[in-house]
C-alpha cells in the first residue's frame, strides 16, 4: 500500500512507544487497527459504488447501441432469422383457415342437430304406439238369410241317424 520498509516501521514504533507510553500502547494499536478497518470498508464501499455506476453506464451504452442497430424492430429481425422465406407463416395462416372452417362446420352441424331435435312434448306417447288394436269383428249375418240357409241346408242330426 504505502512504500514503507522495515526501517520506517521501526522508527514509527519507537516514536509511538515514546509518545503513547508502554502502558497505553496496546489500546492505541487496537484503536488504530479499528480505524484502518473502517477506512478499508469505506474504500471498498466507494469502489463498489463506482463499479455499479460504470456497469449502469455500460448497460445504457449497450441499450443505445442495440436500439441504433436494430432501430427498435426486434420482432422483424427474429422473424427474418427464423423464417426468412415466410413459408412457416403461410403454413400457420393456412392452418388457421382450416381451423376456422372446421369450427364453422362443427357449429353448422350443431345447429342442424338442434333444429332436428324434437321437443319431448312433440314425441308420440310410446305406450300408445305399442298398443295393439284388435280388428273389428265381422258383422253377424242377417237373420233372414240365416233362416233361409237353415231350410236349404241338410240337418246334420237327421243325416246321422
Amino acid at each position: 500500500m504505502f512504500d514503507i520498509g522495515w526501517q520506517e516501521i521501526f522508527l514509527i514504533a519507537v516514536v509511538a512507544l515514546i509518545v503513547v507510553g508502554p502502558k497505553d500502547l496496546p489500546r492505541a494499536l487496537k484503536t488504530v487497527t479499528g480505524a484502518l478497518r473502517k477506512v478499508k470498508g469505506m474504500a471498498r464501499e466507494f469502489q463498489s459504488g463506482l463499479d455499479d455506476i460504470v456497469r449502469e453506464t455500460e448497460l445504457d451504452e449497450m441499450r443505445r447501441e442495440i436500439a441504433a442497430e436494430a432501430n427498435g424492430d426486434f420482432m422483424k429481425d427474429i422473424e427474418n432469422s427464423i423464417d426468412p422465406d415466410g413459408e412457416i407463416s403461410r403454413d400457420l395462416n393456412d392452418m388457421r383457415h382450416v381451423e376456422s372452417d372446421l369450427s364453422s362446420a362443427a357449429q353448422g352441424f350443431s345447429d342442424d342437430v338442434k333444429k332436428t331435435d324434437v321437443e319431448k312434448d312433440d314425441l308420440p306417447d310410446l305406450n300408445e304406439a305399442m298398443t295393439f288394436d284388435a280388428p273389428a269383428p265381422e258383422p253377424a249375418p242377417d237373420t233372414q238369410t240365416a233362416s233361409n240357409n237353415d231350410a236349404t241346408a241338410p240337418d246334420k242330426k237327421s243325416g246321422e241317424d
